[in-house]
């Protein structure tokens, strides 16, 4: 290439690659999980899209039903094309079987990128605590949160490094979690 078109080639190409500002703060470590369907499921199969986690189990009666139903609010603000996947990890795997996590999607999913998954409660308990840096543990003394679980949103880019951390109980949770998501789907 001829030295008078490089310069605006790489001014061509800066222009096109987009980098959020928003911090790059954990990489989600890999785990095998399994899904509501019954499917191993690996951490790193996320990876390509943009992937909003929570914690929650499916007997919760404190702060899960309103996760859900943010959950459920942030799915319908994200176009149905776009390259993002929800995913619900429970945090009670002993009580929340695949079938248990399949009976609560068809109340709960409403959005097909939408997928619950159980596993191995230590797994769990590690990919919480130590891969998101989230609460997570044994019971508690709350008759309505049987089992210590963030109320966090955390969305990773699509290399699996986790962006952002936000309250799904806040008022504002929808529109905070999808500006997140759309920023970094403009990402290369």
């Amino acid at each position: 290439m001829p030295r008078r078109l490089l310069l605006p080639a790489f001014l061509l190409a800066l222009a096109c690659h987009h980098e959020s500002d928003l911090p790059k703060l954990f990489p989600i470590p890999e785990a095998r999980l399994v899904s509501e369907a019954g499917k191993p499921v690996k951490m790193s199969e996320m990876k390509g899209r943009v992937v909003v986690y929570d914690f929650i189990f499916t007997h919760c009666s404190g702060t899960c039903p309103m996760m859900t139903a943010t959950m459920q609010k942030l799915t319908k603000k994200i176009p149905k094309d776009a390259p993002v996947r929800f995913v619900s990890i429970s945090v009670d795997p002993i009580r929340d079987t695949p079938k248990v996590l399949r009976d609560y999607a068809v109340y709960a999913r409403n959005d097909p990128r939408w997928m619950f998954l159980t596993g191995e409660r230590k797994t769990i308990v590690d990919l919480s605590v130590n891969g998101f840096k989230l609460a997570a543990g044994d019971a508690t003394d709350s008759a309505n949160e049987s089992v210590l679980h963030s109320v966090k949103f955390a969305v990773a880019d699509k290399k699996g490094v986790i962006r952002d951390y936000y309250a799904a109980t806040n008022d504002d949770a929808v529109a905070h979690v999808a500006g997140v998501v759309n920023e970094l789907l403009r990402e290369d």
